[in-house]
């Protein structure tokens, strides 16, 4: 689905994706910066991404997955954002999760924080990691936790790191595997498939198979 800002219904669409209190300011955004905003489905590798304007043109291009919760993807388009506001200013010159896309992160992050756009939970872990923003949610085990206490429904997934070690899981690819021993920070699981080990992070989204986790 497509969102182009040219009527007041834009407002209500956008509502369905973002908290109803950030979408005024969304709509500011993409008139000013000249945005075409798309939601996707899920993408297991990604939750948005930005493409700036292609040669001769002005429109810039930001995907949001359609799945996240209203706060996960706000955070997600602000994330996008940002890589729009330093591809403006320093084109490819600058890391693309440098020093100058922190900062700006950031300080869009901080805009909907004064606004009270965030639940107050929420928005006290923002506020101790304001300055310090990194790019994958999963990177930041208290962010991440706490966005997905307001997930709407998850459809029977946890966390692997709540399984039992032992137990038989699918992931979000569809393979199955047993939970083994964790290494430094990592879970090693065997796949069942093709009996190879892989490494999952704590926070993986998984849904047990075992007949305790029915």
């Amino acid at each position: 689905m497509t969102v182009n800002i040219k009527h007041s219904r834009e407002k209500e669409l956008l509502s369905k994706y973002f908290p109803l209190e950030s979408t005024d300011r969304i709509i500011e955004f993409i008139n000013v910066y000249n945005i075409k905003l798309r939601f996707t489905n899920r993408r297991l590798h990604k939750l948005g991404d930005y493409k700036p304007p292609a040669r001769g043109k002005n429109l810039h291009h930001i995907t949001v997955n359609r799945d996240l919760n209203p706060y996960s993807a706000l955070l997600v388009f602000l994330h996008e954002l940002g890589h729009l506001l330093v591809w403006s200013k320093y084109k490819n010159k600058v890391k693309p999760h440098g020093k100058e896309w922190k900062e700006k992160y950031g300080q869009l992050i901080k805009l909907f924080v004064e606004k009270n756009v965030f639940p107050l939970v929420l928005k006290r872990v923002l506020e101790k990691q304001i300055t310090s923003m990194r790019a994958c949610f999963m990177s930041d085990p208290e962010l991440y936790r706490t966005l997905h206490l307001y997930d709407n429904d998850n459809h029977g997934y946890l966390f692997l790191e709540g399984l039992p070690e032992k137990s038989r899981f699918k992931a979000l690819n569809g393979k199955t595997f047993i939970k083994l021993r964790k290494l430094r920070k990592r879970f090693r699981c065997i796949c069942l498939e093709n009996q190879r080990i892989y490494l999952f992070n704590p926070l993986a989204k998984i849904k047990p198979i075992n007949k305790n986790y029915r």
